[in-house]
């Protein structure tokens, strides 16, 4: 049963409503609290974070559920308000592709926020930044409630996006800190399950809290969640051993480790196609909301639940990596099957659109879920064949992967907006597009690199 009514927070927003389902995400994360509690001993020892093959197997996955709540900041910061964008237009006297921007604006944030975070964390550590883009995530939160125009909504989106960049950037570089090889491809992975349930509930979620308290709802819970996260952060999260300085010159310092980064040829074919097979995702996320909402009529909670059939796929996918990187397969033969899947979908999308115009929705959402989906074959495992490269500078190979995605990604997902034409041929012409040119960028930067791995054991 939904619970039907709502109860005032003044302690937190005076006027402000949170529905109970905010008091059961809090409730729930006591709970995780206590148990993480329980388990400190094996997530942290004196100062220092010693690699999980110390303790048992069970810390392991605790800390795959610390860094998978740290990376939800994501998912819930773009997929709760996917289903309540109309209503949002509505209420600040703006259009739904004005609207629709937040998500690309958001991608460009995200994107400055790791480039910043990753580097910083290089050097003062991995805790110091998250709980800064914590603070900030938290009062942009805050702030956006109260938002009154869609100018206002956009430049704080921009800044909430900036906190989030410096929090989940973070993640892949303790990784990297404590992983390698296949270890830590089946580390990305086991992230990676536990946090495809946020996508698959963040858009119900959503649309849930629209209908008890309106958009502004949604963004009160997101307050709430990152409040939580901040104190597990806190008290979790290891304190660096040594933290160095950062000089005044802190831009060229971000420059010269990303330049490094850059240079190694190898890895850039596996961050190209990662990023524009985000980019194809991403112009799904900004168009969908108008395609199924607008064109095929479909209700908000009707357009959560055909949401969720793409992470569903998506988890699906997931398993079936873990499962073959346990039974020693190269990950890039499991992405291999990534790249074909998606293409092939997307491709049958758009031919579907150019045949029918408005293709029947069943058809339009079987080729989107096994598009989208196939992130549960590429994320892990491009990552891992790209992180394998740098050993020193995690946290900065890290912020590259994570900027290039975002930006591109936006990129992608601001040209979708700009294409738009009241139709679905956009979403579906960007999709294919998208991921034409990262199978493109992979094989002119890494062609050499991917024989060699073929011929290798492993990484």
């Amino acid at each position: 049963m939904l619970i039907h009514y709502i109860v005032p927070v003044r302690p937190v927003l005076p006027g402000l409503l949170l529905p109970p389902v905010c008091a059961g995400v809090l409730k729930f994360s006591v709970s995780a609290y206590c148990v993480f509690r329980r388990r400190a001993v094996c997530l942290r020892i004196g100062r220092e974070f010693m690699p999980s093959a110390h303790y048992p197997e069970m810390s392991e996955k605790l800390m795959a559920v610390l860094m998978a709540m740290l990376v939800a900041l994501m998912p819930f910061s773009i997929d709760a308000y996917l289903p309540a964008i109309p209503e949002m237009a509505q209420s600040l006297n703006a259009d739904v592709h004005r609207i629709e921007q937040s998500l690309s604006l958001f991608m460009f944030g995200t994107a400055f926020g790791q480039v910043v975070g990753g580097s910083v964390s290089d050097i003062k550590g991995r805790k110091p930044v998250a709980l800064t883009g914590l603070i900030v995530y938290c009062l942009a939160v805050a702030a956006i409630v109260f938002a009154s125009s869609a100018e206002q909504l956009l430049n704080l989106r921009v800044v909430q996006a900036f906190g989030a960049g410096m929090t989940v950037v973070i993640v892949g570089a303790m990784v990297r800190d404590y992983y390698s090889g296949r270890k830590a491809a089946q580390m990305f992975a086991l992230i990676g399950i536990i946090l495809m349930v946020v996508p698959l509930v963040a858009p119900m979620v959503g649309a849930l809290l629209q209908g008890l308290g309106g958009w502004q709802a949604i963004f009160v819970f997101l307050a709430a969640y990152s409040l939580v996260l901040l104190g597990l952060v806190q008290h979790f999260l290891p304190k660096p051993a040594v933290g160095g300085k950062i000089g005044r010159d802190v831009f060229g310092l971000v420059a010269g480790r990303f330049k490094r980064v850059l240079k190694t040829r190898a890895a850039m074919g596996y961050l190209f196609f990662q990023a524009f097979s985000f980019g194809s995702m991403f112009a799904f996320l900004t168009e969908s909301s108008f395609v199924y909402q607008q064109l095929y009529r479909v209700t908000p909670h009707q357009y959560a639940w055909a949401f969720a059939l793409n992470i569903i796929t998506m988890m699906f996918f997931n398993r079936v990596t873990a499962w073959r990187l346990k039974t020693g397969v190269h990950p890039q033969s499991i992405l291999l099957w990534g790249i074909v899947v998606q293409f092939a979908a997307n491709l049958s999308q758009l031919a579907a659109v150019l045949f029918f115009g408005l293709p029947p929705f069943w058809l339009l959402v079987a080729c989107v879920m096994f598009s989208v989906g196939t992130q549960g074959l590429v994320g892990a495992n491009t990552q891992a064949c790209f992180m394998s490269y740098f050993k020193e500078e995690g946290g900065s190979a890290n912020a590259v992967l994570g900027v290039f995605q975002s930006l591109i990604g936006a990129g992608v997902g601001m040209a979708a907006t700009f294409l738009h034409d009241g139709s679905a041929t956009v979403m579906a012409a960007t999709m294919t597009a998208s991921t034409s040119c990262g199978i493109a960028l992979l094989w002119l930067c890494s062609h050499r690199a991917w024989k060699e791995n073929e011929q290798s054991e492993y990484l």
